[in-house]
């Protein structure tokens, strides 16, 4: 599969920006400024590219509202190394995006501290400069109402360059801060950033990128730094992703997939709850009912997932299989109401899994299931026309390795993989 690396890391920003949707567009500001700060100190053009990519990754260890509140609202928020950590352990485990791992480590580390590390000067400044952006673009949400589109960073930014320099030598080095101050009077810096522009500011970039085609270990591993996110978003889903992807490939292999297809439908079940990034933590984690508004919150997830996984994976059906995990036969799913003759069988074979592994895993709202009371309820949603009968008379067959598969996303050795 061919894949634009570009489209790739916005795809990543754009679900991080999920997370804070009161601010939407943080990676990729502290994107664009750090590859123009970049270009001014003549890095290069791989460098350039590589501080876009570093800074629209660079939170990708945070994944709840609470975290990101504190990183918009703290210029040294004291529990910020937790998410850069994360961040690191994220991305050192996808080969890759590995190169931006050390970045993303010290991307809150001061200037004063950093420098005495035994670390190539190269990453110290890159991470700097990660930090020295991402506080800029916390003083700008200080100071601007992007939402609004008006002029006020024409007319603030002064205030943001001032409070920035006082930390040139502590938070950051000098040779940046000169950089950055030269570069801050240019009002073209500030208005790229405009929410009106900053998707094309981004987006020039892509003609740079490489096009990769991409192996399935490559695709895999993107897939499962994108669930480590979601599923951090709440500890009730711990791994929830994982095992949905697992458990949705064996019934597909049980079912007569393809390899490819296979391999496609373990990519939409790691990636299906991706637009829950967007839902306040509260929800996920409340005990007792939802209100209608909180209902609202839920219905619009796979649809965020839909918006999402196009880019990412065009003529494939991975983000369909993905974002029709809601939908039904009868009709009257969510969010786009497709019935039986709208669903093919991969979109089928992925809800019944993401019912099976939610069922057998502890939620806010109740314990964990036992495999009798189950299939009690699989087998009534069947008969109300919610989820196809061969796809769970599969399931209910293999019923044994599915419990397995949907807790540890391994199968034990005793199963036979030849059936």
């Amino acid at each position: 599969m061919e894949l634009v690396f570009h489209d790739v890391i916005c795809s990543l920003s754009s679900s991080l920006d999920l997370v804070g949707v009161t601010e939407v567009h943080h990676g990729k500001r502290v994107a664009l400024m750090a590859a123009n700060i970049a270009k001014q100190l003549e890095w290069g053009a791989t460098a350039e590219l590589n501080m876009l990519y570093a800074g629209m990754l660079h939170d990708c260890g945070v994944s709840n509202t609470e975290d990101h509140n504190h990183l918009i609202s703290e210029l040294e928020w004291e529990d910020a190394q937790a998410h850069c950590g994360r961040g690191y352990r994220y991305l050192k485990d996808c080969p890759v995006l590995a190169k931006y791992a050390p970045w993303i480590l010290y991307h809150h580390t001061r200037w004063s501290e950093l420098k005495t590390l035994d670390l190539p000067e190269a990453d110290k400044l890159a991470a700097n400069l990660l930090f020295l952006v991402d506080r800029v673009d916390f003083l700008q949400v200080k100071y601007v109402n992007f939402n609004r589109g008006d002029n006020d960073i024409l007319l603030e930014n002064h205030h943001i360059v001032e409070e920035i320099q006082a930390f040139s030598g502590t938070f950051f080095a000098p040779i940046l801060i000169d950089v950055f101050v030269e570069m801050s009077k240019r009002e073209s810096f500030w208005l790229a950033m405009d929410a009106f522009y900053i998707e094309s500011s981004v987006r020039a970039y892509c003609k740079f990128s490489e096009r990769k085609n991409a192996s399935f270990p490559m695709l895999l591993s993107i897939a499962s730094l994108f669930s480590k996110i979601i599923d951090a978003k709440s500890h009730y889903t711990k791994e929830h992703s994982k095992y949905v992807a697992m458990l949705a490939r064996f019934l597909a292999k049980k079912m007569g997939f393809d390899k490819k297809n296979q391999q496609h439908i373990e990519l939409a079940g790691m990636l299906h709850d991706l637009g829950k990034l967007r839902v306040p933590d509260y929800i996920l984690n409340k005990t007792s009912a939802l209100s209608e508004s909180e209902k609202a919150s839920i219905q619009r997830h796979s649809f965020d997932t839909m918006q999402i996984l196009k880019t990412v994976f065009p003529h494939t059906n991975i983000a369909e299989w993905a974002s029709y995990h809601h939908e039904n036969l009868a009709g009257d799913g969510y969010p786009f109401h497709l019935n039986a003759t709208q669903l093919d069988l991969g979109a089928r074979i992925v809800a019944v899994a993401d019912v099976f592994q939610a069922l057998v895993q502890k939620r806010p709202y109740r314990d964990a299931l036992n495999l009798q009371e189950i299939k009690l309820i699989m087998d009534g949603m069947v008969s109300a026309g919610k989820l196809d009968e061969h796809v769970v008379a599969m399931l209910e067959k293999y019923h044994e390795d599915c419990f397995h598969l949907a807790q540890s996303s391994q199968l034990p050795e005793s199963a036979n993989l030849t059936a």
